[in-house]
């Protein structure tokens, strides 16, 4: 049974715009899958929804078999923006979840600390976010979701502020935690070189209003390092979801024309 199953989920903001058509999800344990899509798709729509951000206008969200009806400590949620409270410290930051969870503050303080170190955070300890770069407040922002030990981890674009090197610094990261944990990731992004690096699979969205137009399993073995992109399958996977996309912005700029 999947961990994550979206069945025909829709969402119509007021004012009647529809940002997602009817879409189905089935997310297996261990799962690694980037959404990827042309701008204002409504995958964030998508990924909001089942963090209970957004309330479907349609379907069914379920995690374990339970349904999503509003935010939870089974879904970890990372921004693109950082998030983190600028009154707290680091460690404070990472152990805000697990106070709320009532843990023991010395029992929060040596997960917090465990999550920060591998993270590469050890040392910044007490340091507030503002005396942090991007890349270190983002690795804060991620080490605080690990923490909390969700079910699934939802990020939404959580490098695109990033600059390049931080970025596939950041990317690198992430997988290293993946392949030690296995924690199930569901991770939008626009940019499909980062969808198909991280991925296990790679959900296309379609122009809005969004719907799956295809779901494409990625053949990389991992580890997984940055040479792999120069790789032959790396580049055919590339050449498909670049046109995969193209179609997607054209139309979109098409049906805006004729509006």
């Amino acid at each position: 049974m999947p961990i994550l199953q979206i069945t025909r989920v829709s969402k119509t903001f007021p004012g009647g715009t529809v940002a997602l058509q009817e879409t189905d999800l089935a997310v297996e344990e261990n799962d690694f899958i980037t959404i990827l899509g042309p701008s204002g798709c409504g995958k964030s729509t998508l990924l909001r929804s089942v963090a209970g951000l957004e309330s479907p206008s349609t379907g069914r969200i379920e995690l374990d078999g339970k349904l999503v009806s509003g935010p939870g400590a089974d879904r970890g949620m990372v921004f693109q923006s950082y998030t983190l409270f600028p009154w707290l410290t680091v460690l404070q930051n990472v152990c805000f979840g697990l106070r709320e969870k009532g843990l023991p503050p010395a029992q929060q303080e040596a997960i917090a600390r465990e999550f920060l170190s591998r993270v590469g955070l050890a040392g910044f300890e007490g340091h507030f976010p503002k005396q942090l770069s991007g890349g270190m407040q983002q690795r804060t922002a991620l080490a605080r979701a690990l923490a909390n030990d969700p079910r699934i981890l939802l990020m939404d674009e959580p490098f695109g502020a990033l600059d390049h090197q931080t970025r596939e610094l950041m990317q690198e990261l992430l997988l290293g935690v993946w392949e030690a944990d296995r924690k199930t990731v569901l991770f939008v992004t626009h940019d499909i070189d980062e969808a198909i690096f991280m991925g296990n699979r790679v959900v296309v969205m379609s122009a809005r209003p969004g719907r799956i137009k295809c779901d494409i399993p990625v053949p990389l073995e991992h580890p997984r390092h940055y040479s792999m992109k120069t790789a032959p399958g790396f580049s055919a996977l590339k050449a498909r979801l670049t046109e995969e996309i193209r179609v997607e912005v054209l139309r979109a700029g098409v049906a805006v024309a004729t509006q």
